[in-house]
């Protein structure tokens, strides 16, 4: 089942500041990370506990950060590009943060997760880097280390089958879910 997701304003003549465009690209990539823990699970694979939920979590909006802030290379200047990506960042670490808490009450307030988890996108960040990532689509290699990322993550018995889970079907929803969030916010010039 597809997630729906916003890709254009309603008003189009009404200008957006980049945190309210951020905030819209942050909660349909979150939408649709929540989106591949459920296929993940539906599909058999042993997700028993929250961490592993939002490990997968984690690891699904940062390749989707990394792809949104490659198509916006050349389509927004360099600063709009790193405001918008740094605003959503921000924002996916506001859900994790509410999330976890909501379902994991720490009731010592203990941990940051919000900034565990913008270190987690800066380190994805670098790693993803390192990549060639050709014309608006990354490559395999891309999709391999995603799927090898959530592999770590998974029981012993699923590390085997989850890499062509991910392969085949995740990282392609993901991939088609910020094209269509890029291309609708910011098309390409003609």
């Amino acid at each position: 089942m597809a997630i729906r997701i916003k890709t254009t304003w309603f008003k189009k003549d009404a200008g957006r500041a980049n945190d309210e465009t951020a905030s819209v690209l942050a909660l349909n990539m979150w939408k649709q990370a929540s989106k591949a823990v459920d296929d993940i699970s539906k599909a058999d694979y042993d997700i028993v506990h929250l961490g592993r939920g939002f490990g997968i979590i984690a690891e699904m909006c940062a390749f989707m950060l990394h792809i949104a802030d490659r198509m916006l290379y050349g389509r927004v200047d360099e600063e709009r590009r790193a405001g918008l990506i740094a605003a959503a960042g921000a924002r996916l670490a506001d859900y994790v943060d509410q999330n976890i808490r909501d379902l994991a009450p720490d009731e010592e307030h203990s941990r940051d997760y919000a900034a565990e988890f913008l270190d987690f996108l800066n380190r994805r960040g670098a790693d993803y880097a390192t990549f060639d990532f050709p014309a608006d689509e990354p490559n395999f290699a891309v999709k391999r280390y995603l799927a090898n990322m959530i592999r770590e993550r998974m029981e012993a018995q699923d590390q085997i089958w989850i890499i062509d889970q991910v392969i085949e079907f995740q990282a392609p929803e993901a991939i088609e879910t910020v094209k269509k969030l890029i291309n609708g916010f910011f098309p390409k010039a003609a």
